[in-house]
């Protein structure tokens, strides 16, 4: 019997890349939520907001797992009276998911819990999924969303894998110098999310970054992809330092 999916933020890039690529391989029953209208999809839709908690409650006593996407973008954060900030949003629905029986949260998360690495240093310091060093409030309430899953992991017993993507434009192009060591294509973004909503192995809490192959053995990607490797079984099929470096140091000569 194939896993039953629920995605949040699924009329985004990544979540669009994601259901596009699952539904033509026919790998789960997926069910696809955004606050945006979703179309082209053969998949069942719910158009509602993840801050409704009772809509996303009955949501999630009908699926297997919860892959994440949804953000809240705000500018008040949380000044606003009666306001809730991205962070609020995915606590109340990982606590739906846990109230309605799902066992595994993949979790979209970002560079930017590490992303004051790239200010201390040139080239930047070696990010791993250990390292907490947000450089805004975007990255910090996407790794205080790691933490909260870090909560469910050990008093629920529950799983818990969040994929720190580096860069993501829907392409297999990076946008600059530094996509070549960031970017994840839409392959390997289908890959990655797809071994952590199989995986059932022993490890129950995994941060891990996501991105591209991205090496040639001088020049090595700044963000560790060591746990999706070893843990999940990433294969990443793309190597953006392999095919486009050159063009970038080319036209900066």
């Amino acid at each position: 019997m194939k896993q039953r999916v629920l995605i949040t933020g699924a009329a985004g890039t990544v979540g669009s890349t994601l259901w596009q690529a699952w539904e033509k391989r026919d790998l789960y029953t997926l069910t696809l939520m955004d606050i945006n209208p979703i179309e082209g999809s053969t998949s069942r839709v719910e158009q509602t907001d993840i801050r409704d908690y009772t809509a996303m409650q009955a949501l999630c006593r009908e699926q297997d797992v919860l892959v994440h996407l949804a953000y809240i973008r705000q500018d008040s954060l949380g000044k606003v009276p009666g306001e809730i900030s991205d962070i609020g949003a995915s606590m109340n629905l990982f606590e739906a998911a846990r109230e309605g029986g799902i066992q595994k949260i993949v979790y979209a998360s970002t560079n930017h819990v590490s992303g004051w690495n790239e200010r201390l240093s040139s080239p930047p310091r070696f990010s791993t999924g250990d390292q907490f060093r947000p450089d805004g409030w975007y990255g910090a309430m996407k790794g205080m969303a790691e933490i909260a899953g870090r909560y469910l992991v050990d008093a629920h017993d529950m799983r818990f894998i969040s994929i720190r993507i580096g860069s993501f434009n829907g392409t297999y192009e990076p946008n600059g110098l530094r996509h070549c060591s960031t970017l994840l294509t839409p392959r390997d973004c289908a890959q990655l999310f797809g071994l952590a909503v199989d995986y059932d192995g022993p490890v129950k809490y995994l941060i891990t970054y996501g991105r591209s192959a991205n090496s040639d053995g001088h020049q090595q990607s700044f963000l560790d992809i060591s746990g999706a490797v070893e843990v999940l079984g990433y294969e990443p099929q793309d190597n953006l330092i392999k095919t486009h470096l050159h063009k970038f140091l080319q036209n900066k000569e």
